[in-house]
């Protein structure tokens, strides 16, 4: 069970601005300068802020373009660096103690600071991040956007049963460093990420899986709109899975849940980091921003 941490939306901008100083402190030596939480303002609290929130083993870089891009809308934007993420040593061991309860709490914060940074609070997360993403939109009601991308439901193809079941016996087995691409090793893009990730941290992140999952049948989500974006030909995550969690999410409430599926993308996972070589954010970026719609 994961317990949800007392909410405590920041009630003014200067508020805001307080708490996100206190969230970069603690950005110490280890973490690389591109990797820290960064904060886009203007100066003031704006019609909307924005939080984006990173896969496993990325950092705040991953949205070293999408991010100014939405600055420029006129929006406040916040890209937290989650826990024992973005260090100089891209080989760490650090990222196994990552817990689901130590995730929740770095969403829920991040929030709270996005509410005194604007008037509607949007959220926009990849893998990882989308499954915050959902979360959020499960559990709160004062988020108006939430933008789940290639939510991790389902690993690779997997039944979200089957993926259920990993997750428990790699929760119970030792921790393993798997490379994310063994034919490149340490020489993997994007960069910005780990090349090689924790299986106690992945399967950590699927026990927010399946809090959403069984959340998503018994209670609309509380978030006013909640917009699912995937990659048609995405090889890592079941997709199908994620739709499946859609549909038993717009049974509940007939309006503001969407699934939007983008077609034409390589096959490829991570459609945000413009250091991966398949990324095509020429293509992404426009769509979901247009998708976000910030304007309205």
């Amino acid at each position: 069970m994961i317990v949800t941490p007392a909410l405590s939306p920041a009630s003014t901008y200067a508020d805001a601005l307080e708490r996100v100083r206190a969230i970069q402190a603690r950005d110490d030596d280890r973490v690389a300068p591109n990797a820290r939480t960064a904060l886009l303002t203007h100066g003031e609290r704006r019609p909307w802020s924005i939080v984006l929130f990173h896969g496993l083993t990325n950092h705040p870089g991953q949205f070293v373009e999408l991010a100014p891009k939405l600055a420029a809308l006129g929006v406040n934007v916040l890209a937290p660096r989650m826990p024992y993420h973005g260090y100089r040593d891209r080989l760490t061991a650090d990222i196994a103690k990552l817990t689901a309860e130590e995730l929740v709490a770095a969403s829920h914060e991040a929030v709270d600071v996005a509410a005194g940074l604007g008037e509607r609070v949007a959220v926009l997360g990849i893998s990882m991040g989308g499954l915050q993403c959902a979360y959020l939109a499960q559990t709160r009601s004062d988020i108006a956007t939430s933008m789940p991308i290639g939510p991790d439901f389902g690993l690779l193809q997997l039944p979200h049963a089957v993926t259920q079941v990993i997750g428990w016996l790699g929760r119970h087995a030792p921790n393993l460093f798997l490379w994310w691409d063994p034919r490149v090793r340490a020489d993997q893009r994007p960069r910005t990420a780990y090349p090689r990730f924790s299986t106690h941290a992945l399967m950590q992140t699927l026990r927010i899986s399946d809090l959403v999952y069984k959340a998503s049948k018994q209670a609309a989500p509380q978030a006013a709109r909640v917009a699912t974006v995937v990659n048609r030909t995405d090889p890592a995550v079941n997709n199908e899975v994620t739709l499946e969690i859609v549909r038993q999410w717009q049974a509940m409430r007939s309006r503001g849940v969407e699934f939007h599926e983008l077609q034409g993308l390589p096959m490829n996972h991570d459609i945000i980091d413009p250091d991966n070589p398949l990324a095509k954010t020429e293509i992404v970026y426009p769509k979901l921003i247009d998708l976000l719609a910030l304007h309205s």
